[in-house]
């Protein structure tokens, strides 16, 4: 009888067990300190791309370098003596796939290919990659910069390609993307209309211009930006120079464009200027003046320990005027990286984070271009809105709903 007894309360608590709701939220800590790994134990070659919640999971879209060795001096160097460009500015950069259920290091499944430089038409060095829905076409629409391989003007463009899934195979559908400016760094963003907005530099400028409905070509509509840059007509420029590496997104109704200096594989590091709006169009308006991710002092600090030369090749050196060195300024960047992109990720709550995240240039724990990590942290807002000055942590840590939607 006492055995019967034990097995049936057994019975009744796994019975009790299995009625139990399964986690709405999964909570997750990703390092800053520690190389983010794939599913095979590799370091995760990826770089400057976006990361989006689609069909389920997380899908990353990056541009994966070379096996080749950081330059010996200062990222932008792009001569050697035994090859004419050097790593960082070789023609086999390609767009890479990953997805995650969760963000986790150890999680990221490489999934493929999605277009390679040698194979795109113009291409000999291809940057930035940029995913979208387009929710009007119901497809995929993925963007990379390049830069022309025939060596004539426009030096720099972009270029896009379609699929119906977020893992390919995706075929090119636009060579050329025509925007009013030669584009240069960029980010696309989607508003809930369906209306999609391209924000990119040209000239070291930053402009956002509206696609067409297909999100494949400009459409010659610019931004109103209060104090903007009219140098470069017919759009209006923002009024911050040397500047790329755009990011733009909505939050509570607020729009916001960030970006800073000009970081040419730079190990220090750059900034973030912050600018508001009430739509993608404007009117745009400067939140305040300042650098908000660099600080004053060029030394490191135990404040920063991923400084250390635990993360940090023996053979890197500032590149001379750039990132938080522009004009010669005696800065550092809170984060030793240049902007990448802004993760929207709802919390277990149905709140919203923004994970600011950057490419730390030059800082690859073996000395290999592909290996370069990144700096994901929490952007941080005031009850007005306004955007706080980005900071170094270790790790970010995020209770977020396991079903984020689409």
């Amino acid at each position: 009888m006492l055995v019967l007894t034990s097995l049936l309360l057994l019975h009744h608590s796994l019975a009790a067990a299995q009625r139990q709701p399964r986690s709405s939220s999964t909570s997750v800590t990703i390092s800053n300190i520690e190389p983010r790994l794939s599913t095979d134990g590799e370091i995760v070659n990826a770089h400057d791309g976006t990361v989006r919640w689609f069909n389920g999971k997380w899908f990353m879209h990056a541009a994966q370098y070379g096996e080749c060795a950081d330059p010996p001096v200062h990222g932008c160097q792009q001569s050697g003596s035994n090859r004419t460009l050097s790593c960082g500015f070789e023609p086999d950069h390609n767009i890479s796939i990953w997805s995650s259920p969760d963000l986790s290091s150890g999680s990221w499944q490489f999934e493929g290919q999605a277009v390679q430089c040698t194979e795109a038409p113009h291409c000999s060095i291809l940057y930035r990659p940029h995913l979208v829905w387009n929710p009007s076409t119901k497809i995929y629409v993925l963007f990379w910069n390049f830069v022309n391989k025939d060596g004539g003007q426009p030096h720099k463009e972009n270029a896009a390609a379609t699929a119906s899934s977020p893992a390919g195979p995706f075929a090119i559908a636009s060579p050329l993307v025509n925007t009013t400016h030669p584009s240069g760094d960029f980010d696309v963003f989607v508003d809930k209309d369906g209306r999609g907005y391209m924000i990119y530099s040209a000239r070291h400028v930053i402009f956002i211009e509206q696609l067409t409905p297909d999100f494949l070509q400009g459409t010659g509509i610019g931004a109103e930006i209060q104090g903007g840059n009219t140098k470069y007509p017919p759009l209006t420029g923002f009024p911050v120079d040397f500047v790329e590496a755009p990011v733009l997104f909505e939050r509570h109704g607020i729009y916001y464009a960030l970006f800073g200096h000009c970081c040419c594989f730079c190990y220090q590091g750059s900034g973030m200027y912050v600018f508001q709006a009430p739509h993608p169009l404007g009117p745009w308006k400067q939140q305040g003046s300042a650098d908000l991710g660099c600080v004053n002092g060029t030394t490191p600090t135990p404040a920063h320990p991923a400084w250390g030369s635990k993360s940090l090749p023996l053979t890197a050196a500032a590149t001379p005027g750039q990132g938080c060195l522009y004009k010669n300024a005696e800065q550092a960047s809170v984060t030793r990286a240049q902007q990448n992109f802004v993760i929207q990720v709802q919390t277990a709550s149905g709140e919203y984070e923004y994970i600011w995240t950057g490419d730390r240039w030059m800082q690859a724990p073996d000395g290999v271009k592909g290996h370069e990590p990144q700096f994901w942290g929490r952007l941080d807002f005031d009850a007005a809105g306004n955007v706080l000055p980005l900071k170094w942590v270790n790790a970010v840590s995020i209770e977020m709903k396991r079903d984020q939607g689409q």
